[in-house]
């Protein structure tokens, strides 16, 4: 319970009979200080009761749907108690209002007493019925996330293994250090369960890939970084540049008389763009933009709009990321 909520009870129970006893104008009757201070403290007392009763009985009953007139009718009796206690004991405070007035007043402040209850756990309810909701959006985000990751995983280790197939049936020597470098590569991948890292940690993987690719096309791929320090510690989401590069080798020659060279670059400090020469394969494999569509989709997952870009001539093909 919040220090408002806790101490609401009090203000009521002590604001309440004040602006009654004031509105009847007792100084006009020449009502003594000491009978309108009992009369007053009195009146608190009582109604702080009928509030904690009220309260009491509403959470008791709190799955009834006829709670609240139980809460009502629960009152009644506590009433008409204490205005037998007060005629017996007390006939002078109250400055001898009738009995059915002060029962009149005290059921109402019963129904006002209720009503301020279940505003405020009307709003309480409310509140948790929103984190609730948000925890529970994160937690399906997250869900989508992972599956987008476990598309990215296979995507990659299939590649690798095609590139690996064409070195052992080339007798290629490298083909050992090749499969050692790819276990290593893929421990890391399932090893990080993140989903967005800083692009320090991004470049660091991606040297690791690079180096695993130029063991399959030695002098036929070409590697170029350029990035501020200022940008290290931005984010993006995981794997996003090892997938781009991989597409660029997967969709485009790579042969010692025609040299792929990929580029990192910025074009400002909040993006980073992955580039290209561009000279597909003739006989290609066809893209399904799986790779491309799924990193879209993790951006969104994000929160960000058109954090992927694409341009194409008949130069160069880029794919620009949104650094946050």
């Amino acid at each position: 319970m919040t220090k408002p909520e806790k101490y609401l009870p009090y203000i009521i129970s002590i604001v309440m009979p004040g602006i009654n006893l004031l509105s009847s104008n007792p100084f006009e009757r020449n009502i003594q200080l000491a009978n309108f201070v009992s009369n007053w403290v009195l009146s608190a007392f009582i109604l702080f009761c009928i509030w904690q009763l009220i309260e009491w009985i509403l959470t008791k009953f709190n799955t009834s749907s006829w709670k609240s007139v139980i809460a009502i009718l629960g009152s009644v009796p506590f009433i008409c108690s204490f205005i037998a206690l007060q005629y017996l004991f007390f006939p002078k405070l109250l400055f001898n209002t009738p009995n059915w007035l002060i029962f009149l007043k005290l059921f109402m402040a019963s129904l006002l007493s209720m009503t301020i209850i279940y505003s405020f756990r009307a709003v309480k309810e409310k509140e948790q019925f929103k984190i609730e909701n948000i925890s529970l959006q994160a937690e399906n985000t997250k869900a989508q996330y992972n599956l987008l990751i476990q598309q990215v995983n296979p995507h990659f280790l299939f590649n690798c293994l095609s590139s690996l197939r064409t070195m052992v049936r080339q007798n290629d020597p490298k083909s050992e250090e090749y499969v050692l470098k790819l276990s290593d590569v893929y421990r890391q991948i399932l090893q990080n369960e993140a989903q967005i890292i800083t692009l320090k940690e991004e470049l660091a993987f991606l040297d690791a890939y690079i180096y695993l690719m130029k063991l399959r096309h030695d002098d036929a791929l070409f590697y170029d970084v350029d990035v501020s320090d200022e940008s290290l510690n931005d984010h993006l989401p995981i794997f996003s540049l090892q997938l781009l590069l991989e597409n660029c080798i997967k969709h485009n020659i790579v042969s010692a008389n025609k040299p792929l060279t990929i580029r990192l670059f910025q074009k400002d400090k909040s993006s980073i763009t992955v580039s290209n020469n561009f000279q597909p394969k003739k006989m290609g494999v066809e893209s399904t933009r799986l790779g491309i569509k799924n990193l879209e989709q993790r951006y969104a997952l994000s929160g960000i709009k058109d954090g992927v870009l694409i341009e194409q001539n008949a130069e160069y093909y880029q794919t620009t990321l949104k650094l946050f």
